[in-house]
């Protein structure tokens, strides 16, 4: 965790909450979910994390900068027309809300910003977009395959139906978004909400949740299971650790 030097708590002070949420985590992944709590601590030695949550506590606009065009290409267009809002999408029984799929748009972007600094060009939304087909199409496997290609609306009709009640799969997405609060914290010495978490944690926790919704419907199957949110989380946090010119090899 961060030190003095660092902008964050001491380690004394930050090891309690850590320790707490590690373990109402392995509480219900158990030791299959050992490496994904490590990913998730190690979070705080990453520079470009250190950025994305010291960012992500201003305003959107001031590290997202022109995003307009990224919102019109196809992917993101067909989301909108795929994806309902959280009133409609819960009066229509459905599990993924466009805000949910949205703010992982945004984890990406932040992402970005995180290793480059950079709020303009064309560049950098070529390398956000192409990050979430990647994420979309292979989840933890994103950095060694190519994107897949660009979903449709029936695709997003189909995503938003996936189920989260299977194998204590949505538990162990919100126990996984515990840790990264207090990972964040300790970096920020903010207050994390219990519930929320903060604007960084919920980008994150909905990250992992689209992607093992993602996975789920690329093996055919009606509801995530553990593996997936493993899958989904352990991709974004190797996201994080990976700047954007690795990926444009």
């Amino acid at each position: 965790m961060a030190g003095a030097g660092g902008g964050g708590l001491s380690p004394t002070l930050v090891e309690a909450p850590v320790a707490e949420a590690r373990a109402a985590l392995l509480e219900i992944g158990g030791r299959d979910s050992l490496a994904l709590a490590a990913e998730i601590e190690g979070l705080a030695t990453i520079p470009a994390f250190q950025v994305m949550a010291t960012a992500s506590m201003a305003a959107r606009p001031q590290w997202a900068g022109l995003v307009d065009d990224l919102f019109e290409r196809p992917a993101l267009k067909n989301a909108k027309g795929g994806l309902r809002n959280a009133l409609a999408s819960t009066l229509g029984g459905e599990t993924l809300y466009r805000n949910v799929f949205f703010s992982f748009a945004d984890t990406v972007i932040l992402w970005h910003y995180g290793h480059t600094q950079e709020r303009t060009g064309a560049a950098r939304l070529d390398s956000v977009y192409d990050a979430m087909l990647r994420l979309l199409t292979h989840a933890d496997q994103f950095a060694t395959r190519a994107a897949g290609p660009e979903p449709d609306i029936e695709y997003f009709h189909r995503l938003r139906r996936v189920r989260l009640v299977r194998d204590n799969a949505y538990p162990l997405l919100r126990r996984a978004g515990r840790l990264v609060g207090a990972v964040e914290g300790g970096l920020t010495q903010a207050k994390v909400r219990a519930v929320r978490g903060s604007m960084l944690t919920s980008y994150i926790t909905f990250s992992g949740q689209v992607i093992a919704m993602a996975r789920a419907l690329r093996e055919e199957r009606a509801a995530i299971d553990q593996a997936d949110v493993r899958s989904g989380l352990l991709a974004i946090t190797e996201l994080i650790r990976t700047p954007p010119v690795a990926l444009s090899r």
